[in-house]
This record gives C-alpha cells, structure tokens and sequence, in this order.
C-alpha cells in the first residue's frame, strides 16, 4: 500500500504560497485554471498540463519537451487524455501509456469531489527503458482539478516516496538515457538551446560547451557526411511527422568519430524560429557489428563474386588467378593452385598462390587414384599424403610442408580442362563443407572456360575463312591498320601483297567447285610457311590472297616474299587425285611513315591490287611493286572515272551502230550497238578507253541501261514500214553486271512495249566470262529473256575456256567467231582457218547462226563465206555509224555490193 501524500497547508513551500496568491488575485475559474497549468509546466518541471472542472478541460498548458521528445525517449506513443471528471484518469492512462512494457500499470488514487485526497498519483514504471513517467492530480477549489505529467522529481509542493522509484537520482534519470535529446534552431549554423547530458558521453562535450558554438554541430560532422545530415534543412518539415532516420558520423572532441542515428522533428517557436525537436543516438558499435558481418558475408560469397566475374565476361585467367589468389588465404591453406591437363599423361601449372616447391608438372593417369574420381567429376579429400599407398606416385612431387589436400576437377562440357588443388599443413584440414565448397568454385571456374572457349570459337569464326582456316578480308583489313599506326613507332615499312591464282577459273569449271576448293586449302598453308611468325596471309574470297608484311626494311624485302610465295605454290598440288600446276600473279604495294603516298590502309590495297593486275595484264606469273608508273594510271583511271559521272548527267554519250549484213544475199541483216564518249575536251573516245573504268563501278549499269534503251527506240523507227522479211535487228552488249540483275527481264519487255518493238528485233550479246560465273541468277535471266522472243548471242567464242556444255545448256541463238582468228585468215596461219572452221561446224550442229567479227578484208570475206559463216561485220563493211549514216543503210544507200 502506498504512503498518505496528502501535505497539510500549512506546511506549504514558497512556491506554494506563491501560487495561492496568484490563484487569490483571479477573476475568474478560467483564468485560475490558466495560472494552475502554467505552474505546472514552469514550477513543478511538468511536460504537459490539462485543467479541467467537472463538464471538461478548461486550460492547457504547452509543454517545454514536446510529446515527441518523451515518445523517443520511452518508445511510448504520445498523446493527452481529457474528458469529463470521472474519465479524465483513465483517459490519460490509455493515451500515454499504451506501450506493451506498461501493461501492468495502475491507478493508485482516484480523483472524486467528495475525496479529501489532494493528489492522485499515477505511477508507470517502464524499468527496462530506464524512465520514470508520473501525472499528478490536484483537486483545486471549486471544482478545479489541476493535473500534469512528466519525468524526474516531483513537483514542489507534493510529497512523493522516491524510494517507489528504481533511481534514486530522479531529478537525473533523463541520464541514463542512451541518447542526446536536444532542440537547435534550423540551419548549419543555428543556435542549439538545449542538448541532454549524455552528450558528454557521446561526443565529450558538456551541454554547455555544445550549445555555446552554433557551429559547433555542422563542424563536427564528417565532410563525406554533410550533405545528407543537412538534406532535411527546409522549412517545408515543418508540422510534419518525424523525418526519415538520418545516419552520419559526428566527430568528438578527442577527434575520433562515432556514427549517429538521428530522428527529429521540426516546429516553429512561439517567435516564428524552426527549431528541431530530435534525439541523437550512437550507433557506432551496431555499424561496426554491420561491417563485420558484411565481412563474413563477403568470404561466403566466393562462388557468386565468380559467377559475377563470369557473367561480365572477364578472362578465365583472372577468374582462375582471382579464385586461387583468395583460397590461398584461407585459414589453414598454405597453397592453391590451378593446373591444365594437356594430355593424358601430364598436368600443367596454370596459377599458383605460392610456390611450396611443385614441378611446374604433375603426372596423370585417368585409370588410377584420385585422377580415376577427378576424371568423373568428383571432389576428392585427401587426409593425409603419407599415410595413403595410392598416392605414391605423388612423392617425387610432394613438397615437405603438405599433410593433406583437396582436388576439384574443373569440367567443360565435354572434356575435363584441369583441377584446382588446395594444400594445407595440417592433416585432415579439409572437411567434406571444404569440398562442396571447392566443387561450387571449379564449376563456375569450368563453365567460365567453357563459354570462354566458345566465344573465341565465334570470334574464330567471324574472323577467319571457313575454307582455308586463314584470317578473312575483315580480319586482314584490322592488322593492316595496326600495322601502319605501329609503323611510325617501330619506323619500318609495312609491305602489302595481293596474290591472285592464274587460270583458277579453268579448275573449277573444268573440274568442278571441290576441285577449286581443294586446291586452295593446299596452297594456304604454302603462303603462310612463306612469311614471318607476326605476318599476315589472309584469303579475300575466290582466288585472291592478301599478305601483311608488319615491319620490312624495304620494298626489296616485300619482292623476295612474293618471290617465295610463286615458288612454294610452282611445286605440285594434289588435286582430285592427281597434281596440278597453278602460277599466281601478285602485286606488291609498301608504306612507309612520312612518304606522302599511300596515306592509309585503303590507299595501300589499292596501290596494291594495282600492282597485281599490271602483273596480269604482263604475263601473269610475275610480281610486280607499285611505282609512279601505276600510280599514273590508277590516277588517270580516277579521273576518268570522276569524268564518267559527269558525262551521264550531262548526256555525252551516243550511240553508234555497225552493219551486219547476211553473208547468203549481202542485205542489211542488223546493226550492232555500241557507246561513244564525246568528250568536250579529248574529242571521241573510244569504248577500250572507259568502259572498263565503269565495269569495275555501278556506272556501267547506268550505261548498259541507256544504250538499251536508245537501241529499242532507234530499231523500231527504222523498222517502220518495212516488210516483215527486211526488218533488221540490233545487237546490245551486255556486261556481266546487268546479266546478273534479276529484274532485267522485266525492264527490257518494259522497254519493247513503250516503243512498240517486236522481241525478235532485240538481241543481248554477252561474253564467255558472264557464262562462266555459273550463277542460277545468270541462268534464270537469260531463259527468262529468250522466252519471251528475245534473241541471245555469244561473244568472241573461242577466246575464253570455250565448252560445248555452254553452247547446249543455254539458250543460244547465234555465236560470234572472235576477231583474232579472223584477223588471221589469209595471214599464212591455218591454225586461225582450222579454229573458225571448228567453230562454224559446231554452231551448224547446234543450229545456231554464226557471225564473223572483224571482216577487213575481201579475202577475209571470201573465206568466211567458204566456212559457212551466216553473217559478217567488220570496218570492210562498214565502221561504227552515227543514227543518220546508219539509217542510209537501212534506206539502201551506203550498202556496199559485196556479194555478187
């Protein structure tokens, strides 16, 4: 049972009679319940205070330590319970006092008019959070009840038994809270009114010294913390619930510094200043805990930090030196290692975290023990070394300091890549966690290597041709570049070679593509046992080589090299079960730092290829170095080409027509078209002189196209109103880059039906070479053409790698004896009469007309007309004519009587 705190009034204190007096000189209930809570809040120490009479409250009084502050310190919810007389108790008790600690809280007195009691005293004792909470109550005159609550001593003026309370010390039992309750003006440098004792414990600051330097708190705090501790400086808090917790390290006055965790909330005083309402706590020991966790965490972590290096597309060897490198510092290891199987018989060493005095190798044998389990993928745990027969063979290897080991083996996909073996001192170090543990590491360690194998698999692959295993135009293009950026450094000259095989197409039509195939895969391996270990023998696709030569003295050097290359590939080839002789031409091209031509790597393959067609175009098997002299011509053919573009857009071009007339009666039987270049400063140039140029562009398409259809259009007004039995036909050249346009077809019957030509008045020459690329799209155009009455003629037959397979397989309608045998006739040459007679016999078996090109000469007439030729052109007939000189012939005037 709790004492009598009743205290008659005539022992009143100072303060006591003080208030009596104040309470004397009011004038009304209202304003002595207004002086009753203010001295309970500025007398008696008191946190809040509620003055009530029987039908409610009547005054409040606003508390010095908000009830934030008392939540933060006791983990209380806050709150004011008031309401009418017989509540107003119970009120409080569940408003402030709903903590689970306080569940066993009670009222020891109760408030009633009729009570002679002065006070009612609610004790809560919340012990394990080291706070005292108390309300008291009074009632006062009149019905008046004074009540108040608040932590430390009671108020004067009451009579409380401290020895109730678990300290002694109330008036100091805010000490022993584990936190600094403060309030301080808003701002880096506002004024700190009130911080708790326990600041001196915390940082080493008295509550003085810490609220005598408005600077003092934003000085304290560490520089990579400042930001975030003043994030919450704005006036916009105000009013609001507490901020989110804000953690950063405050520096004590010792220098040291400790971590705080700060809650706080933000109001306006009575004079308008923000002040902050918060609690500091210390919570340097709980981050140092954190960090020793994270510690542990991160050594448990081995296998996924593998995995991540993996998935980021590290080397394997950093996977493995990193794996090996951490292992090694483990408790107990005193060496991990990494060792590759090379073969059968023998492991390699990969990585090592200490050199204990292994041999760089191990021996192997899958049928015996451990390798017979490592070789199934199991882990094996090896206690001790010398206690164990099986191991034997070991001992040659074993270094004094290992007792036991453990071994993963690091598995591929299909094969085993190696083992990771870990050695301690001691016997038995390594338990059967260890192993899992190892196992987890060498399998991300093998699928690593596994996906490392398989991208440079891919890489391989995208850099190297599939046929000859030789690095690919993409490839060659990239070492060239480095070659030349190293140039200036290493000042040595780099050497280009562009080789081509001779005749390589007579092999692969003549004996077919394998033939061609295996042909090149025996030469690839010829070029590269030419060259440095650190050049380059690279395939460009087809017959074509190209070599980088890193760093030679001169262009001398580069010869000798290309020199070599003609020799290794002059030996014999086996080809399809027999050996074949293959020559090659090869151009020579050099760059050397500071000369002002080539510039880059596309101005040296130029300068390059060149040179290899100018060792074509002498004789072939020869290599031939860029000079001034191809260096002019491949300038002069820029320019023409630059020319080219210009004369299209500026209609420079014309047609003009040569006679072709029927060798059985001497009519007119056709014109063959061709294309002039009226140049505006060289005068007429003839097609030699630039229709090259433009087959190795797209210009040649522009011109194909514009002959074609200058032809169709300038056929038809001749043939108009001629007979049906005198209508002519003109002749239109097509070069292997039109033939392989799918929609060819299309446009030349678009061209027939604009202009109102008959098919058959329209005939597509192209050469042996166009037959020869054996594409199906060649093939599909050109039966397309002839299907729909277009006739098609073979040019200069008997020049190229001429096959009667041609001849039957498309649909021919004339061919057209070359001009060197029939330049020939009549020159003392039968071998020229013997091949046109051939020729002419072949194209009367097929049914096909055959025409003489070239005709000079009436000899020459004469005898091609013995041969059988149906019909003839040549500058004896007449040379190329311009429209109107061709249209006299079409009326019958300029026609020679040629056939008698």
């Amino acid at each position: 049972m709790s004492p009598d705190r009743r205290q008659p009034r005539d022992n009143a204190t100072p303060d006591q009679e003080a208030l009596r007096k104040e309470l004397g000189r009011a004038q009304s209930v209202g304003e002595a319940a207004e002086v009753t809570a203010r001295a309970a809040v500025e007398q008696f120490g008191a946190i809040g205070a509620v003055v009530s009479d029987r039908e409610g409250p009547i005054a409040a009084r606003p508390t010095r330590l908000d009830p934030m502050t008392i939540a933060e310190l006791t983990s209380i919810s806050a709150g004011v319970g008031v309401g009418r007389p017989d509540s107003v108790l119970s009120g409080m008790t569940t408003a402030c006092f709903s903590h689970p600690d306080l569940e066993g809280l009670r009222i020891s007195a109760a408030w009633a008019p009729e009570s002679s009691a002065r006070v009612a005293d609610l004790e809560a004792a919340a012990h394990t959070l080291g706070v005292w909470l108390r309300q008291y109550a009074d009632p006062a005159d009149e019905g008046v009840k004074r009540s108040f609550t608040g932590p430390g001593p009671a108020p004067a003026g009451f009579e409380i038994e401290r020895e109730q309370m678990d300290d002694p010390d109330f008036e100091h039992l805010i000490d022993s809270v584990p936190a600094i309750l403060y309030t301080a003006e808003m701002g880096e440098s506002g004024k700190w009114t009130y911080a708790s004792p326990q600041i001196e414990k915390i940082l080493g600051y008295t509550p003085q010294e810490w609220t005598s330097d408005p600077t003092l708190w934003y000085r304290s705090i560490h520089p990579d913390d400042r930001e975030g501790a003043l994030a919450y400086e704005d006036e916009r808090l105000i009013g609001l619930d507490l901020h989110p917790p804000a953690e950063y390290r405050l520096q004590t006055k010792e220098g040291s510094y400790v971590w705080i965790l700060e809650r706080a909330r933000l109001k306006r005083r009575e004079d308008g200043v923000p002040v902050w309402h918060g609690v500091m706590q210390d919570i340097t020991a709980m981050k140092a805990a954190e960090a020793a966790i994270q510690l542990k965490a991160e050594q448990q972590v081995l296998v996924a930090r593998l995995g991540e290096m993996a998935i980021r597309g590290e080397d394997p060897d950093s996977l493995l030196k990193y794996a090996v490198d951490w292992i090694g510092k483990l408790d107990g290891v005193i060496e991990a290692s990494i060792w590759e199987q090379e073969d059968y018989e023998r492991l390699h060493l990969h990585h090592r975290s200490a050199n204990l005095g292994w041999s760089n190798e191990l021996p192997y044998d899958p049928e015996q023990y451990p390798d017979s389990h490592l070789a199934q993928g199991d882990v094996v745990l090896l206690p001790s070394w010398q206690d164990d027969p099986r191991l034997a063979r070991f001992t040659p290897f074993l270094p004094d300091p290992v007792r036991s080991s453990m071994i993963a083996p690091i598995m591929g996909a299909v094969d085993q890549f190696g083992m990771i073996i870990v050695h301690s001192d001691r016997i038995s170090a390594f338990s059967e966690q260890d192993g899992n543990f190892l196992r987890a590491a060498a399998n991300v360690l093998g699928n690593s290597i596994e996906r490392s194998r398989t991208d440079q698999s891919l890489e391989h692959r995208l850099n190297h041709d599939p046929l000859t295993d030789l690095p690919n135009r993409q490839l060659f293009t990239r070492r060239l570049a480095e070659a030349i950026d190293e140039a200036g450094s290493r000042e040595g000259i780099v050497g280009l070679l562009f080789l081509d095989i001779d005749h390589f197409k007579l092999i692969n039509d003549g004996i077919g593509h394998h033939a061609g195939d295996e042909l090149l895969r025996e030469i690839a391996p010829r070029l590269s046992a030419s060259v440095r270990r650190g050049d380059t023998v690279a395939r460009f696709g087809g017959d074509e080589f190209g070599i980088v030569l890193a760093s030679i003295k001169s262009v001398e050097e580069a010869q000798e090299v290309g020199l070599r290359m003609l020799e290794s590939i002059a030996e014999p080839i086996p080809v399809a079960g027999t050996e074949r002789f293959v020559t090659a031409s090869i151009g020579v091209a050099t760059y050397q730092p500071g000369r002002e031509e080539p510039k880059s790597a596309e101005d040296l393959i130029r300068d390059a290829d060149a040179a290899m067609y100018l060792a074509k175009e002498s004789g072939r098997a020869r290599v031939e170095s860029f000079g001034k002299p191809i260096r002019d011509r491949v300038l002069r053919r820029l320019d023409v080409e630059r020319q080219l573009h210009s004369a299209i857009e500026n209609e420079e071009l014309r047609a003009v027509y040569q006679p072709i007339i029927s060798l059985r009666d001497g009519k007119l039987a056709g014109f063959e078209a061709l294309t002039r270049w009226e140049h505006p400063r060289e005068g007429t140039l003839q097609p030699e002189l630039f229709i090259p140029i433009a087959e190795e562009s797209d210009l040649i398409s522009r011109i194909d196209s514009w002959i074609m259809a200058e032809a169709i259009r300038q056929v038809r007004e001749w043939n108009e109103g001629l007979e049906q039995e005198d209508r002519i036909t003109v002749s239109v050249n097509a070069s292997s880059r039109q033939i392989r346009k799918p929609e060819l077809a299309a446009e030349i019957a678009e061209l027939l039906v604009l202009n109102d030509t008959r098919p058959e008045n329209l005939a597509i020459e192209i050469t042996e070479n166009v037959l020869l690329a054996g594409s199906s799209v060649i093939d599909d155009v050109l039966r397309e053409i002839h299907e729909f009455g277009v006739r098609l003629a073979l040019d200069d037959f008997g020049t190229g790698y001429s096959s009667l397979s041609y001849l039957s397989e498309f649909p021919l309608d004339m061919i057209k004896i070359d001009r060197a045998f029939i330049e020939g006739l009549g020159r003392g040459d039968p071998g020229n009469s013997a091949i046109a007679d051939a020729i002419t016999q072949i194209g009367r078996a097929l049914s096909l007309s055959v025409v003489a090109e070239a005709v000079a000469t009436e000899a020459q007439l004469q005898m091609v007309r013995d041969l059988g030729c149906d019909m003839a052109q040549g500058f004896l007939i007449a040379p190329p004519l311009d429209v109107d000189q061709a249209t006299d012939f079409v009326k019958g005037s300029g026609l020679p009587d040629l056939i008698g």
